[in-house]
């Protein structure tokens, strides 16, 4: 995992922060406060692999920190990370507007886990928002139609309490007062470049529905610690999606390998070590 960052830049009245790597104890966010002159502020979270619960105290304090000054913030390309985290803690997007946000995708026929920008405003209006059909980038076969890879209704859960789904007012107004270089520079944070370099997407190692793997919870709530344990909107824990089953084909050859040599090795030392 990479340790905590935080770049900012302040463009008119508007600061845009880019925070990546794992937030954790060892985070500058109090520290960053000086440096946050706009009074708009636009956080770029893609590149946030990990949040521990050290982190979400402090994300979450530096937060009303921002709002207790005057400050507008925009929560833009958040990873799945800070998605789960937003379900899970209820004020952990305070007053903010999440504006969009990666989802993860998968395709059966091609074995492809991708993750793609979603704009909140894209899921419309009513309860229950449906993923977005995407077609898959770089399968075997072309066009698939990628599979959304969680449940929805337990991914989309924050969407109502965080400003999204019926596209806010205030976030709209916002962004129709910035200047046109202000807009320009706000589209073109939607305009994922391929592959998870800078600018890009968090790569899909970072996420998995299945393992847990880099989701970075700091909540368990009733479950394993092995576990990824998401939240539907009411605060009750949703079922983890049932693994693939070519995933446990192979756990379960390496399982079994790993008890043959066992057993030989115990054969070895009796016989010859008698």
């Amino acid at each position: 995992m990479s340790k905590f960052f935080l770049g900012s830049q302040t463009v008119e009245d508007v600061t845009f922060l880019k925070v990546s790597g794992t937030i954790d104890e060892d985070n500058t966010l109090a520290s960053s406060l000086k440096k946050i002159d706009g009074h708009t502020v636009v956080v770029d979270l893609a590149g946030v692999e990990r949040i521990n619960s050290c982190g979400v105290r402090d994300w979450v304090n530096w937060l009303n920190d921002l709002e207790g000054r005057g400050k507008q913030v925009v929560l833009v390309r958040c990873s799945p990370v800070i998605v789960n985290q937003v379900n899970l803690v209820h004020n952990f997007a305070g007053r903010g507007h999440v504006k969009s946000f990666f989802a993860p995708y998968y395709c059966g026929r091609c074995d492809r886990e991708q993750l793609r920008l979603v704009q909140a405003e894209e899921l419309g209006r009513g309860a229950g928002p449906k993923a977005p059909k995407v077609l898959g980038e770089g399968c075997n076969t072309v066009p698939c139609e990628m599979a959304f890879d969680d449940l929805e209704e337990a991914y989309f859960s924050f969407l109502p309490r965080a400003g999204a789904v019926s596209v806010d007012q205030g976030l709209q107004k916002l962004i129709d007062g910035f200047s046109p270089s202000l807009k320009d520079r706000i589209k073109r944070l939607d305009a994922v470049e391929k592959g998870s370099g800078e600018g890009g997407a968090p790569s899909t190692s970072q996420y998995s529905p299945l393992t847990g793997a880099g989701s970075g919870l700091s909540l368990n709530l009733g479950g394993s610690s092995g576990g990824r344990s998401t939240l539907s909107g009411e605060g009750t824990p949703a079922q983890i999606p049932p693994a693939r089953s070519s995933l446990g084909f192979k756990a379960l050859i390496g399982a079994a390998a790993l008890v043959a040599l066992a057993i030989v090795g115990y054969v070895a030392f009796y016989v010859f070590g008698a």
